[in-house]
């Protein structure tokens, strides 16, 4: 397979600055003191919509032909991306519907309308009830992840961090479908390849962990096997971000729903910031010693989404 060069993801990057931004990279000195190393935090929550989705999504609505733009978009999501592209439709005009599970947070759901996306609802599968409204309606479909466009997109927040840190040791960063690891995976690698990039995923939704395991994109019962951090939930692994995946990560470490909690509770009260459970996933291997890192390193973690309703914190708690 093919990998795209780091031009590729420059070309993005000015294609996509006017509209996203630059989000901020903070450190803690009572963290770095308590774990003996240098961490940075890059607050993709502080992006528009929330996450870091908005970079894909506005990337790929980009990439539409007059046509396309005239037809309008659909997409499947329990909340972040649903919510990305809406908004990256919305800048240019662009109908959009979004295929969510009846079980998405009502906070997600009233997210995506607010920023102009028609929700459809459903009990059954995402995919099939997206490609039988394909069919009617000749909508272009925006994926959550498994997309070149969109892969290149999440990889710009990467050309962000390099930019002001150099010579990172370790990066931290969640798996769902793998969109956003596999872009700044691809960047971190082809700037530094001796830099370890740590994909973190939840025991209860480790579709990635199982792909690589059997060496195929595996699927995962999503209906059965919930988790807190919702928007790391992929039914299934995909096809491209499967290769990034083999290509640049070094390891995958799954956390538990306890350890996601604690590692939210000290973002919380150290940080003052609010992340979503599946960007404090991405602190658990450093709070719970996963992993052997020599002192001093420098890590990122990656603090992918802020979207996180006051019910479901209090709940946590």
């Amino acid at each position: 397979m093919k990998f795209p060069i780091l031009d590729k993801f420059y070309q993005s990057l000015n294609l996509i600055n006017p509209y996203i931004n630059n989000t901020p990279i903070i450190s803690s000195n009572s963290f770095n003191k308590m774990f003996n190393l240098d961490i940075y935090f890059k607050l993709e929550l502080m992006q528009k919509t929330g996450s870091f989705k908005a970079r894909g999504a506005i990337n790929k609505v980009l990439q539409l032909s007059e046509k396309e733009r005239e037809n309008g978009v659909i997409a499947i999501s329990a909340g972040n991306h649903a919510q990305a592209t809406s908004w990256a439709c919305s800048q240019f005009d662009i109908k959009s519907k979004i295929v969510m599970p009846n079980t998405a947070s009502k906070l997600k759901i009233e997210a995506t309308k607010s920023y102009g996306g028609e929700v459809i609802l459903t009990k059954g599968n995402m995919m099939d009830k997206c490609e039988s409204i394909i069919k009617k309606e000749g909508l272009s479909f925006v994926h959550p992840f498994d997309d070149i466009d969109i892969i290149l997109g999440q990889g710009t927040t990467a050309l962000e961090v390099i930019d002001k840190i150099k010579d990172l040791d370790y990066a931290f960063i969640s798996i769902g479908g793998g969109g956003l690891i596999s872009g700044m995976a691809s960047v971190l690698k082809q700037f530094n390849p001796k830099i370890k990039v740590i994909g973190v995923e939840p025991i209860n939704s480790n579709v990635m962990t199982n792909s690589i395991k059997s060496n195929k994109p595996e699927l995962f019962d999503t209906f059965n096997n919930k988790t807190i951090a919702d928007t790391l939930a992929a039914p299934f692994a995909g096809k491209l971000t499967f290769e990034y995946v083999k290509e640049y990560v070094d390891d995958i470490i799954n956390v538990s729903e306890e350890e996601m909690i604690e590692s939210l509770r000290m973002m919380l009260e150290r940080l003052k910031i609010v992340p979503e459970p599946a960007a404090s996933a991405c602190f658990v291997p450093i709070l719970f010693n996963k992993i052997k890192i020599n002192p001093k390193s420098k890590c990122l973690v990656v603090v992918c989404g802020g979207n996180i309703d006051i019910k479901k914190i209090k709940s946590l708690f």
